[in-house]
């Protein structure tokens, strides 16, 4: 079968971008031929080095927006849409959509623009000749209207995590059933061989949005200093690009005088090792944010969180969106939501080094559920119901 794989960015390495091309090698490896498109040829070695995966199997073909996309796709058998916030229309026999978010809900002023704009379209849409000035009112309307009709061209719809799947279901016409990301396990060690605290993550700014607080984690580290913490350390390790710069260097700064190591866009192995030494995994995306306002600043997976835990670390994640959904609380890790529950929560933890040893060894075993395997089998069957 002839499958292509949409993702206008593929040269970020993220998170979408690790799913896409576990998806496009899981398909070239059953024998289909896959053509990746994108604005830009895949690096094919930095793929393999930076996410572990082998597209080597692959073609290319240039696209530069989801008009280019959708056209492309008409010569192809199956379509699979990974890039966020397309709205490309499927023109092959069989489309799938892998939703890692669906979009922002609408503030109740949009959504009054938006009913006026479709009743208004509507109506001007009906005669087949307008004078030229309603043309122009016409199309204005078209700009305004919320347009989910081209969800409809898919076959199916496939979510990252269950809290993505509940937002599609809101959202959108349709539902979605989930089919959780690949992640590459971390040979762990046992837990006597380690110490410290380890959080993974990018960092963005707060004023873009997608904001992983390791500034909260930074205080909330501090505050066990404060209160006597001995030789523990904290390392926040993560990428950045320049938009970010400032509130890298303002967690620097913070961390001066403190057993804080602040680590930027570091080598996949130095990432690694951090997780390898760490016996304590810390999450805080979501905190502080509205779930009903903006459901996309919280984790939508947690792809850092399931590495952690298959090295052994213990997560210690704020309770809500992708990671709750991962880490069973007491079982394989820890829900929080205030610094105080973290930061006595970690103090107990490390105090009970029987219980970190059974919670770090109950977290490898709860990492295999989203295993490589697991989710080639996964995705193998929804291409078989598909065909």
């Amino acid at each position: 079968m002839k499958v292509a794989v949409y993702d206008l960015y593929w040269s970020t390495y993220g998170g979408g971008e690790q799913v896409d091309a576990a998806i496009a090698e899981c398909l070239a490896r059953a024998g289909h031929s896959v053509t990746l498109l994108g604005p830009h040829p895949v690096d094919v070695e930095m793929m393999r080095r930076r996410l572990g995966r082998d597209l080597s199997e692959c073609d290319y073909r240039q696209v530069r927006d989801d008009d280019e996309a959708s056209a492309a796709s008409a010569d192809v058998d199956l379509f699979i849409n990974g890039t966020y916030l397309s709205t490309a229309v499927n023109r092959a026999r069989w489309g799938m959509y892998y939703v890692h978010f669906p979009e922002v809900p609408a503030t109740r002023r949009q959504r009054t623009i938006q009913m006026v704009a479709d009743a208004g379209y509507r109506i001007l849409a009906g005669p087949s000749q307008l004078p030229p000035a309603l043309r122009g009112v016409r199309d204005g309307l078209a700009r305004r209207r919320r347009d989910v009709r081209w969800v409809h061209s898919y076959s199916t719809v496939c979510a990252n995590s269950g809290y993505t799947a509940q937002w599609v279901d809101r959202l959108w016409p349709c539902t979605a059933e989930v089919l959780y990301p690949p992640v590459e396990p971390i040979v762990g060690r046992t837990v006597s061989d380690r110490s410290g605290i380890v959080s993974v993550g990018r960092f963005f700014d707060r004023r873009f949005g997608h904001c992983k607080k390791q500034d909260v984690l930074l205080d909330a580290f501090r505050s066990l200093e404060a209160d006597g913490a001995g030789d523990l350390a904290l390392s926040l390790v993560g990428g950045a690009d320049a938009q970010s710069r400032d509130y890298v260097l303002g967690l620097r700064r913070a961390a001066i005088g403190h057993n804080i190591d602040v680590r930027v866009n570091v080598a996949r192995d130095e990432v690694i090792d951090r997780l390898l030494g760490a016996a304590l995994f810390w999450h805080a995306g979501g905190i502080g944010e509205d779930l009903a306002r903006h459901p996309d600043r919280f984790e939508h997976f947690g792809i850092a969180v399931v590495e952690a835990m298959s090295a052994g670390c213990v997560p210690m994640v704020f309770g809500a969106a992708g990671p709750a959904e991962i880490v069973r609380d007491g079982v394989d890790g820890i829900h929080w939501h205030t610094v105080e529950e973290l930061t006595e929560a970690t103090r107990a933890l490390l105090a009970a080094p029987r219980r970190l040893e059974q919670m770090s060894l109950a977290a490898q075993e709860r990492a295999r559920r989203y295993s490589i395997g697991e989710f080639d089998a996964a995705l193998n069957a929804v291409v078989s119901r598909l065909s």
